[in-house]
C-alpha cells in the first residue's frame, strides 16, 4: 500500500478518528458527515493496486478511496490535542485490513498520533440497545468509563477494528473502539448520529448538529415505505444511490 502525502500540516497531540464502510456503514457515514461539518482538509491518502479502482471527486479534485483529513482545533481550552479522520467508501477484503492497519499505524506515529478512536456498526437486534466499547489498554478503558459507555468484556470485534485493537495491545497504541448497534441491511445514519454524543465528550468540536442524519435516515425510511406500498422496483436503487 502506498501513502500519498498532500499537506505536511503539523498537529498537536492529535486524535484519530477511523470510520470505514461496515455494518449499517456507521463509520463512513459519521466521519464523511464530521469532516463536511468541520472543514477539514485532506492531509493523506492511501491507495494500491489491490483496492477497487474508484477514486473520489472532492472540490473538483480527484482522490484516492482512503483518505485521512485533519484540522487544527479552535477550542484550546479542553484538555486534548487537534483531530485527524480516517475515511472510506469501499469495503476491503478481510485480508487487505493488516496490510491497512501497518500502513495507518506508520503513518500515525509519523504525525504523532497515539490516540484512535475506531467506530464499527453491529447488528442491531431491538431498539435502544447501547453502544458497547472496548479498548486495548487500561488509559482506553478508562477513558470508556468516563464516556458512559457498555464495556464489552466478551465478544468478537470485525475488520479493521479488530486487527486494530489486538495490534495496538502488544504495541502500547491506545485504541477505543466504538460499537454502535445498527440496521445490517441498510445505511442508518440515525445510528451513526447516536456516536456524536460520546465522541463529543473526547473532542468538544464534535458537539455538533446531527439533525441532517436524522434528516437522511428519514428519507431513507421513506423510501422503505415507498417499497413496501409499490414493490420492489422503487426503494432499493434510490437508497443506495444516497450513498454513491
Amino acid at each position: 500500500m502506498k501513502i500519498i502525502r498532500y499537506s505536511e500540516q503539523k498537529y498537536d497531540n492529535p486524535t484519530a478518528i477511523v470510520g470505514l464502510p461496515g455494518i449499517g456503514l456507521v463509520g463512513s457515514i459519521l466521519t464523511s458527515f464530521a469532516i463536511r461539518e468541520l472543514d477539514m482538509e485532506v492531509v493523506a491518502a492511501i491507495t494500491s493496486p489491490d483496492f477497487p479502482p474508484y477514486t473520489l471527486i472532492q472540490n473538483g479534485n480527484p482522490y484516492p478511496p482512503v483518505r485521512v483529513y485533519g484540522c487544527r482545533r479552535e477550542n484550546t481550552s479542553a484538555d486534548c490535542g487537534d483531530l485527524v479522520i480516517v475515511t472510506s467508501e469501499i469495503t476491503l477484503r478481510p485480508e487487505q485490513y493488516y496490510d491497512l492497519n501497518a500502513t495507518l499505524m506508520g503513518l500515525f506515529k509519523e504525525m504523532g498520533i497515539t490516540s484512535v478512536i475506531a467506530l464499527e456498526g453491529i447488528p442491531q437486534f431491538e431498539e435502544n440497545m447501547n453502544i458497547f466499547a472496548c479498548g486495548s489498554s487500561a488509559a482506553s478503558k478508562e477513558r470508556i468509563e468516563g464516556l458512559g459507555l457498555k464495556m464489552l468484556n466478551d465478544g468478537l470485534v470485525r475488520g479493521l477494528t479488530g486487527v486494530m485493537l489486538y495490534e495496538a495491545f502488544y504495541s502500547n497504541m491506545d485504541v477505543i473502539a466504538m460499537l454502535c448497534p445498527a440496521n445490517p441491511a441498510l445505511p442508518d445514519p440515525r445510528s451513526a448520529a447516536r456516536i456524536l454524543e460520546p465522541l463529543s465528550k473526547i473532542m468538544p468540536e464534535l458537539a455538533i448538529d446531527a439533525e441532517p442524519l436524522y434528516k437522511e435516515a428519514e428519507e431513507i425510511e421513506s423510501k422503505i415505505k415507498q417499497q413496501q406500498e409499490y414493490g420492489y422496483d422503487v426503494a432499493p436503487k434510490d437508497i443506495q444511490q444516497l450513498y454513491g
